[in-house]
């Protein structure tokens, strides 16, 4: 049977085995940018500041958190192991904090969402007052937009990704499987489009966010060397889908979503039903930490719910 003594030195006790907020920041930071200088900076305090407090937590603790050469630095395992926990840590403070300003204030409950914009015209935009009605204390922040979500500098909570996401230390719950199918106005359809092969005699409206999604479309249909008639690039999907409506060109949309769009059917048709053999992914991405928060998941049953209507054509 152990001694009381060696159970006590084998358990730290809970002040030991909590160490001050400063030094658990300054080594969540050190650790993202392996960088303490770069560190610093975000915390506004001094290199040395920073080295102190990673030495004392190494102290702390007795094991090493980072392995030093030079002038750079990496996580060692226990660093890797401690770096998970002190993250998902901070996020649920850094939450909680933002929570109980709001209730201090009176101010409603918010959640911060990083969407594409096509997503966000065609699914979030027309369910909108849906969720308005069942939870009208929580106000959605919505940011239409390509770029990366920025989870940590933005507070950004729920973001909406699409293709094969590449994010680390983040969950991703598959929302829907897209397939890139031309659309155009009906005028241009009716014109001479009937075959893929026709689009040699026509304009093709391309996005600079997806800037290879026609070559990958054209290859699967075996026209890969097909030289269209000109071409016109666009920042978003939004804009070149209304290009498209105006008969300036054949565009790449999102098939099923497309349905959903205003004025698809009228406005813009399919030229014939060619949809990428390959499809691609829409994800639900938020911190794993906050998959189980009551905002998330509230917001989450309402986006399967939008989608699904989206997907059936509204």
């Amino acid at each position: 049977m152990m001694k009381p003594a060696q159970q006590s030195e084998a358990t730290p006790s809970p002040a030991r085995a909590i160490p001050p907020l400063s030094a658990v920041q300054a080594f969540e930071r050190a650790a993202a940018h392996l960088n303490f200088r770069r560190a610093a900076q975000d915390l506004a305090i001094s290199p040395s500041a920073v080295s102190h407090q990673i030495r004392g937590l190494e102290a702390r603790f007795g094991v090493r958190l980072f392995a030093r050469a030079g002038r750079s630095v990496r996580l060692t395992p226990d660093g890797e192991h401690y770096l998970r926990a002190v993250a998902a840590g901070l996020a649920l403070l850094e939450q909680a904090g933002r929570d109980l300003y709001r209730r201090g204030r009176g101010l409603p409950r918010e959640l911060r969402i990083s969407s594409l914009p096509f997503f966000t015209a065609t699914v979030l935009i027309p369910a909108l007052p849906e969720f308005t009605r069942r939870h009208p204390d929580l106000t959605l922040r919505i940011e239409a937009t390509h770029q990366y979500a920025d989870f940590d500098g933005a507070g950004v909570d729920v973001a909406i990704r699409y293709g094969r996401e590449r994010a680390a230390g983040l969950r991703l719950e598959p929302l829907l499987e897209v397939r890139m199918q031309p659309v155009c106005a009906p005028g241009v359809a009716r014109a001479g489009l009937r075959t893929p092969a026709d689009l040699a005699r026509q304009v093709l409206i391309n996005v600079a966010q997806q800037p290879r999604s026609w070559s990958t479309w054209l290859r699967e249909k075996g026209l890969a060397h097909l030289k269209p008639r000109g071409e016109l690039w666009f920042d978003a999907v939004p804009s070149a889908l209304e290009a498209a409506e105006q008969g300036l060109g054949v565009a790449l949309a999102m098939h099923p979503l497309i349905r959903a769009r205003a004025g698809f059917g009228r406005r813009l048709v399919f030229p014939f039903d060619a949809p990428a053999a390959r499809g691609q992914t829409i994800y639900f991405v938020c911190r794993p930490e906050q998959a189980r928060d009551r905002r998330v998941s509230a917001l989450r049953r309402w986006l399967l719910e939008a989608v699904k209507r989206a997907a059936d054509g509204g």
